[in-house]
């Protein structure tokens, strides 16, 4: 491997070293999508979704210039429309993205998320393929049948265009993983190879769709010349960062942010800056695009037997991820404090990333369907003792990355605390805690309810106090159930939710 990453890094300082002198420029657009779970968009319709995408690629192409739409992954899942409906919603209304209901579009590009694997078997993931009227990319992905050397149905390693006589290559790179009927490789080795086989077939920009973190991103370019631009999904977040002349992009996921690239191509190299553009309500929607969403959402409410009001909220329940996994959120508030009321203890926690629905629900009616997307995911209600330390231990844990949008991120309940930046991270002093009102006391023992996926898997998000030998044993079993028929109960009963932002969680 390492012999073969060093001859592809000698054979792109000899390509870029042998351009062709006078090219005529080349210039063409790209407009950047990723992680795109609610079609309709956010915020009741009123941001983002592929309405309003369709709207803006139409604008984009009034000028006559070539432009891509490239996907940076998790087209399918996690989604509550595609959880019911099988992902038919998602293809269906992608395929429209050209204005063209029964013609390939050439120029729209998806590249493999984590979420398109998400289901046990492969049938559905094989069925949506083969319905796509547009492109997939797997460089690094193969089919396991049994043997995981074969490409998915319309999936291919490269794709080329040829604007103005420039030749434009697109990658797609998802990070490592095995599934039963799946498996990618290694992002280094593979994006080397691609770029080689690129660039030895001519082509003077190279696109990389990615599926990882940016972190992740910015390693691959590093190691890896001859990248243009990377087309980044993953984190969820708008995100743009540039290693010499190369830049990477993140959108905001659900289309609430776009990245568009006006890209011109000349003898000195490839030229352009990238542009964030909000897809708000100053942004139509695109009417045959918004016909079929509403088309799907009545689907929807038809397999939900109703989209009925489960309570009202006084207040702004923010479940956007950058929010419920970076800091206070009203809607995490109410949610530990149901689970800690419940189950009878000191402390509710909760982390971010289990809360699924990515959106704000305004003052008004919460209905089944945000409750579907908070609860994407079935999770009994447990709970356990911790010492103080204990207690301190998660909770600077759980703020350790609160820039990097992780799901270790908790919401809590009976606890207050406040976090402090240090060297690059964050820190809790235990004099900044308290429980109960009360200063926190290391050496005392505290209960605390939480969820059986933090409970049983919470070592995979880092916290020590989850693992095996280290795992607590439970207390009050009498008072477990399921938290969403919990939760509903509780609000059902209120009528109301009143909670706010407290301050439970300040940072310094």
């Amino acid at each position: 491997m390492v012999r073969r990453f060093v001859l592809s890094v000698l054979f792109l300082l000899l390509v870029s070293c042998a351009t062709t002198p006078q090219q005529r420029p080349a210039r063409f657009k790209i407009l950047q999508i990723n992680d795109v779970y609610k079609i309709e968009g956010l915020e009741g319709g009123n941001a983002g979704g592929l309405a309003r995408v369709r709207t803006l690629r139409r604008h984009l192409e009034d000028d006559g210039t070539p432009v891509l739409v490239l996907h940076g992954g998790d087209l399918l899942y996690p989604s509550v429309m595609s959880k019911y409906l099988e992902a038919r919603p998602m293809i269906d209304v992608m395929n429209l993205l050209d204005g063209d209901a029964v013609k390939d579009d050439e120029r729209l590009l998806v590249g493999f998320g984590n979420h398109e694997f998400d289901n046990k078997t492969g049938d559905i993931l094989l069925q949506r393929l083969n319905e796509s009227q547009f492109g997939w990319l797997g460089t690094n992905t193969r089919w396991c049948n049994p043997a995981c050397d074969q490409r998915f149905p319309r999936t291919t390693d490269i794709r080329e265009y040829d604007f103005g006589g420039t030749k434009v290559a697109v990658i797609g790179l998802l990070y490592p993983q095995q599934k039963s009927y799946a498996a990618s490789t290694d992002v280094i080795e593979a994006a080397a190879d691609a770029v080689r086989v690129a660039r030895s077939g001519g082509a003077r920009v190279v696109i990389a769709i990615t599926h990882q973190d940016m972190s992740a991103d910015l390693s691959m370019v590093q190691k890896v010349l001859g990248i243009d631009l990377v087309i980044g999904g993953h984190d969820h977040r708008y995100m743009l960062d540039r290693v010499d002349r190369t830049w990477i992009s993140k959108a905001d996921a659900d289309a609430k942010s776009v990245v568009v690239y006006d890209v011109t191509v000349d003898d000195a190299g490839v030229h352009t800056t990238p542009l964030r553009v909000l897809l708000d309500t100053h942004i139509p929607k695109d009417k045959a695009i918004d016909t079929r969403v509403q088309y799907w959402l009545g689907e929807l409410s038809k397999e939900l037997g109703g989209n009925e009001t489960i309570a009202t909220t006084k207040n702004l329940l923010e479940g956007v991820e950058p929010v419920v996994r970076g800091r206070e959120s009203a809607l995490g508030n109410v949610l530990t404090d149901v689970a800690r009321q419940h189950m009878g203890t000191d402390v509710g926690i909760l982390n971010g990333g289990s809360i699924r629905i990515n959106d704000n629900i305004p003052p008004g009616p919460i209905t089944k369907y945000d409750m579907e997307g908070i609860f994407y995911f079935t999770n009994r209600l447990v709970a356990f003792t911790a010492t103080g330390q204990q207690l301190l231990d998660l909770l600077r844990h759980g703020v350790s990355r609160a820039d990097a949008g992780d799901g270790r991120f908790l919401q809590v309940s009976g606890v207050s605390f406040t976090y402090h930046p240090r060297d690059g991270a964050y820190v809790v002093n235990a004099e900044d805690v308290r429980v109960g009102g009360k200063p926190l006391d290391l050496n005392a023992t505290y209960s605390v309810a939480t969820i059986d996926f933090l409970y049983e898997q919470g070592e995979g998000d880092g916290f020590t106090l989850f693992s095996d030998a280290n795992r607590p044993a439970k207390i009050n079993a009498e008072r477990e159930a399921d938290f969403r028929a919990t939760v509903e109960a509780a609000w059902r009963a209120a009528g109301t939710i009143d909670t706010d932002v407290e301050g439970r969680i300040v940072r310094d």
